[in-house]
């Protein structure tokens, strides 16, 4: 996998020295076209390299880091010009950035790529994000309940714990209409799952009728529409109907550019799961073959979709997503992006110890895995030398030994009795029992 990793890091760079030398492509990128055309200490790509190192502390030693870590005979900046010159970058780099590291870890990773029944398992869900109570920031973001906080929503590859695509937007849009406007963000291979909030006819629609069809698997609430109802009080666990569109579903196809009208229909298979609880959960999905797709199928798959919630986790809490950098819109966009970005060659470089893992786990009563938060921090300045050395292999492999140095046992079935504690109202820190930031 060391060998896969090496082409996916030579790609993205190649990527940022054509989007740095090459001024028609770098105008895509910039709010003008004189922006990074002139030798200065803050070129894009060093621009680009600060945001992406996780500077989570103050500015000015995380810049004076970066540029120590560079190894070369340079002062650094003062946090001022790093502030104007990042406000010439525009947010979609990181982006497309992230985009070209997913389609390039498909394609060198090949056969390697897990998958279910041939389908890319791709789990779709939504958070927020706390802001800062600056005015530009809520302008463009809004609030909720007076506290400033922006919507996320992500597409993540559950199986290969990899995100996909995403994307942060003002708390008022909604999940859905997020989603609708995004739809060939899913492979055409893939297998989307979707909880509970986001099933409508207009979504199944939209996932049906592009040029290529997308599979879904959708979890709806048992009053969803008649057809579930009466689906519920059945004794059936898998019926295929045909669902017609409601005035709110027209309106929402019109928007993006599809009329349909109210004897329009969608075919949909309901599967209807029973928990050991007796609790009852409905799926809706396009895969209609019940002999080839059992009940059992759906309800692993529909569990599988909770590894959007493990790399929500990573992302907010391991690698500190709402600390931003800056204080601007620019920033918040530059910071999220490059998030994901970061949590996609974590991820890609922790695939490098699967042989070391599998080898000691033999030898070990517990399963052993690499510990992500102490791992994130192994790529603090060392995740700057991928992009900046003329060997990216040998940094790979000096990161896959310093991931391999900090594992944790797996032990399943551990449950704990949730302790409500006090929060700390005043003062900038705080201390936890079970849990230390590395970054």
């Amino acid at each position: 996998m060391v060998t896969a990793n090496v082409k996916i890091i030579e790609e993205l760079k190649s990527f940022l020295e054509i989007v740095a030398s090459d001024s028609e492509i770098r105008c895509l990128f910039t709010e003008n076209e004189t922006d990074f055309t002139r030798d200065r200490k803050l070129t894009l790509a060093r621009v680009v390299g600060i945001i992406i190192n996780m500077p989570k502390r103050s500015l000015s030693v995380e810049i004076q880091d970066f540029f120590n870590s560079l190894g070369e005979d340079l002062d650094g900046c003062t946090k001022s010009a790093f502030c104007l010159q990042r406000g010439k970058l525009n947010p979609l780099f990181f982006t497309i950035w992230n985009k070209w590291l997913v389609d390039n870890f498909y394609l060198h990773y090949g056969k390697s790529v897990k998958r279910w029944r041939g389908f890319l398992l791709h789990a779709v869900d939504g958070s927020s994000a706390y802001l800062f109570n600056k005015e530009e920031v809520i302008s463009y973001y809004g609030t909720h309940s007076a506290v400033p906080m922006a919507r996320i929503v992500q597409i993540h590859d559950v199986l290969n714990d990899i995100s996909v695509w995403g994307g942060i937007y003002p708390i008022k849009q909604s999940e859905k209409g997020i989603v609708a406007e995004q739809i060939e963000q899913f492979k055409s291979d893939s297998l989307a799952v979707f909880d509970r909030g986001f099933p409508s006819f207009s979504l199944m629609y939209l996932m049906e009728n592009q040029e290529i069809s997308r599979s879904y698997l959708m979890r709806c609430t048992v009053t969803f529409n008649n057809e579930v109802k009466a689906f519920v009080r059945s004794r059936k666990s898998s019926k295929i109907v045909d669902f017609k569109p409601s005035t709110e579903s027209i309106e929402a196809l019109k928007k993006n550019g599809y009329i349909v009208r109210k004897d329009t229909t969608t075919k949909v298979r309901m599967v209807k799961i029973r928990l050991p609880n007796g609790t009852i959960e409905i799926l809706l999905t396009n895969l209609y073959d019940e002999k080839l797709y059992k009940l059992n199928d759906f309800k692993y798959l529909y569990g599988m979709r909770w590894g959007i919630e493990t790399a929500y986790y990573k992302q907010k809490n391991q690698l500190q997503m709402e600390q931003f950098s800056g204080h601007r819109v620019v920033c918040i966009k530059q910071d999220y992006a490059a998030t994901l970005f970061v949590a996609n060659l974590q991820s890609i470089i922790e695939k490098q110890c699967n042989d070391y893992l599998s080898t000691i786990n033999i030898q070990r009563k517990l399963n052993y895995k690499i510990n992500k938060n102490l791992s994130i921090a192994s790529l603090k300045n060392n995740i700057v030398q991928l992009f900046f050395t003329e060997t990216p292999e040998m940094i790979l492999i000096k990161l896959q030994k310093m991931f391999e140095r900090n594992l944790e046992p797996v032990r399943p079935g551990r449950q704990f009795e949730r302790s409500t504690k006090k929060s700390k109202v005043k003062g900038k820190y705080q201390t936890f029992t079970n849990y230390k930031r590395a970054v």
